[in-house]
């Protein structure tokens, strides 16, 4: 395992989850407040909204600066969307214990599917004494807990795995996103309640989640030294926090089976010229650089458990079997066992930072 703590932050929808939870946060509320607009108004308007601000991008972006710059004039449809739900006043009436069991009940009956192997690596950085936390742009704290709750109620249920997880306290997990109010209103709480422009007071763009894992660095969420920031998304809501951790690594499937916020992520790195590596293809000496200027990219959370993030000699077997995917997968590589050869070569190197 890598020798200094690692501090894992990660995205919610799309990275925890396989999909956005958002319609199903809605529908909670919809439930207690039906004559409210359906969730399918409130998401046309969006898209009518993505719509005309595309229109307005004429130039075709290619460097960094602008990048982040289209993603922050996302910032005011994004506040419209919450604005348009807050005005429907769908979440009257509801408390975090509604919010909670609903989310577990969507975990249970599978409307909610968490990523295969979260618990591993979420298990794996707090046994090396790391830290865990969530960042996400989503509407509910309370949500979010309530599926990683009954995700590993689930599994205990099942019966033992692996004894990492199964002791694993998700309540251990520090989740920054927005949170429903709920009360005769229906409002959506204030992340930065100080904030002088009520859209720059909520958690609503990549700006935004940097600002946050900003906030979880400086408040003590990573407070021990060398520790290394590891953040793990999906989408281009994610691409400045994926920049400035020490290790970026995108979810993204292959060609055929990526979702469409990781099309974008992946067509925004191409167009940038931001190299994105398979996680496989790592190995101990990017670990010790904490390489700024390069990404990583992983199929699931268990690719990324049998990187060198986690690997030593004792996972030497975990290595074989990321190389024999990756051999799988590419024909950049002729002869499995020279392969073999630089993984176990890799791994005698101290990864001990002076």
């Amino acid at each position: 395992m890598y020798s200094h703590p690692i501090n894992l932050i990660l995205d919610f929808d799309g990275t925890l989850t396989t999909t956005s939870t958002l319609p199903l946060i809605y529908d909670i509320g919809h439930g207690l407040n039906p004559s409210c607009p359906s969730w399918h108004l409130i998401s046309q308007a969006y898209v009518d909204d993505y719509s005309d601000l595309l229109k307005l991008s004429y130039s075709k972006r290619t460097t960094l600066s602008q990048e982040l710059n289209w993603l922050e004039d996302r910032r005011i449809i994004e506040y419209r969307s919450i604005a348009r739900v807050e005005a429907t006043k769908v979440f009257r009436g509801i408390t975090n214990e509604i919010v909670r069991a609903a989310a577990e009940k969507a975990v249970t009956d599978g409307k909610t599917e968490m990523r295969r192997g979260w618990e591993k690596l979420v298990g794996e950085v707090m046994e090396g004494e790391g830290k865990v936390g969530i960042v996400s742009v989503g509407w509910s704290t309370e949500f979010i807990r309530g599926c990683l709750s009954a995700s590993m109620n689930h599994m205990r249920a099942e019966g033992p795995g692996c004894n990492l997880e199964m002791g694993l306290n998700v309540e251990l997990i520090d989740v920054r996103a927005n949170t429903i109010l709920g009360g005769e209103e229906g409002k959506v709480d204030r992340y930065w309640k100080e904030a002088t422009n009520d859209d720059r007071s909520l958690i609503l763009t990549a700006d935004d989640k940097l600002r946050v894992m900003t906030d979880l660095v400086g408040m003590g969420h990573i407070d021990k030294p060398c520790s290394l920031v590891v953040y793990v998304g999906d989408s281009t809501t994610d691409l400045e926090c994926l920049l400035h951790a020490d290790v970026g690594i995108c979810l993204s499937g292959e060609a055929d089976t990526m979702t469409g916020e990781q099309k974008e992520l992946k067509e925004t790195l191409d167009r940038l010229g931001i190299g994105c590596r398979w996680i496989g293809e790592m190995n101990a000496v990017d670990v010790k650089l904490r390489s700024t200027d390069r990404l990583w990219w992983a199929e699931d959370f268990d690719e990324i458990c049998h990187s060198p993030l986690f690997g030593a000699r004792e996972h030497i077997k975990d290595s074989e079997q990321c190389l024999k995917i990756q051999l799988n997968r590419s024909d950049k590589f002729e002869n499995l066992n020279a392969q073999l050869s630089r993984v176990y070569s890799s791994l005698t190197i101290d990864l001990k930072l002076v």
